[in-house]
């Protein structure tokens, strides 16, 4: 489960700003127009996607950035509720980013985005063990596994801490050959639940509603193969097409992000004020709320922080 898109999207935090400091964070579009000079990776324990731009805005201040953005943020080793962020740095006079694929190679061979990497079959996956100081040594050592491997292209899937509170890392990277075929995936981005109420009305309507549906057995555009690796090396619970929590009765509710909520109507809303100790017990208690009012999907709307450590979260609920 990324902070990201769960505890608060990221269309809320576009355009926040941390005016203490000087280095101001940029919208996805402006940071998507824009060339960034370098790009850190952090990790530590923060309770919120604020608290993680927050202290993102702060690194960036120090090393002389003008503006930064907030690439990726997810839970390492589970629970734990330590967080690794990537965010790219920016100065004032950045240039203007080429409309045409960009890549970034290391040791001969090329890391794709996200968007292309699950768009792509992978053939076969890498892991490495130890520690890397900066991502860079990372992305090297990966690099030459793929390449001993005959790969063109990797996509690191995972990264966890290897041993509790320790400073070495596990991490699995998907590999895929120049050639790759392309994955069969959703036509639409953030398509509409097909069980939902939103859903079955819009594939009664036909024509262009029924197009906003998601297609059954058919990849999200955001998850990854299952066709090669073992389970536990290239997944975890930020994968997949959306959050998922499953209560004792196996009842499961999932979590909508805001593109996709935007395409529907909520029927009721909650908000629950509470010292949650993880992002985790968040959405649990949001799901348990989300299915005694006979509702199967929740979104995150809004997200304070409240005195003595107290959290308010509200969320819109769905059929």
């Amino acid at each position: 489960m990324k902070l990201k898109t769960t505890l608060i999207t990221s269309a809320l935090l576009s355009g926040m700003t941390f005016s203490v400091f000087a280095a101001q964070e940029l919208s996805p579009e402006k940071a998507d127009a824009l060339v960034p000079y370098d790009r850190i990776t952090f990790s530590g324990r923060y309770d919120s996607a604020y608290e993680a731009n927050r202290a993102a805005s702060k690194l960036a201040d120090k090393q002389g950035a003008a503006a930064f953005f907030v690439r990726d943020m997810s839970e390492l080793n589970g629970n734990s509720g330590n967080v690794r962020v990537i965010a790219d740095l920016y100065k004032a006079d950045a240039p203007a980013a080429s409309q045409e694929p960009t890549y970034r190679v290391f040791k001969g061979v090329r890391e794709l985005p996200r968007e292309e990497a699950s768009a792509l079959e992978p053939f076969d996956t890498v892991s490495v063990r130890g520690f890397f100081p900066v991502q860079a040594d990372l992305n090297d050592a990966i690099a030459l596994l793929a390449k001993e491997k005959g790969a063109e292209s990797f996509f690191i899937v995972r990264e966890t801490d290897a041993n509790s509170g320790g400073a070495n890392q596990y991490v699995t990277a998907y590999i895929y050959k120049k050639d790759a075929p392309k994955r069969k995936i959703q036509v639409q981005d953030n398509p509409i639940p097909a069980d939902s109420e939103a859903g079955k009305a819009a594939l009664a309507a036909g024509g262009e509603a029924a197009a906003q549906v998601e297609i059954p057995n058919v990849a999200s555009s955001t998850s990854f193969s299952d066709k090669v690796g073992r389970f536990f090396e290239t997944q975890n619970s930020a994968e997949g097409s959306r959050y998922t929590v499953t209560l004792r009765d196996g009842t499961k509710i999932e979590e909508l992000n805001n593109a996709t909520a935007l395409k529907m109507t909520p029927f009721d809303s909650i908000t629950i004020r509470d010292n949650f100790s993880s992002a985790v017990e968040m959405c649990d208690q949001i799901a348990k709320r989300t299915a005694a009012k006979g509702g199967k999907y929740y979104h995150i709307t809004s997200q304070r922080e409240l005195n003595g450590g107290n959290i308010m979260v509200t969320a819109d609920i769905f059929k």
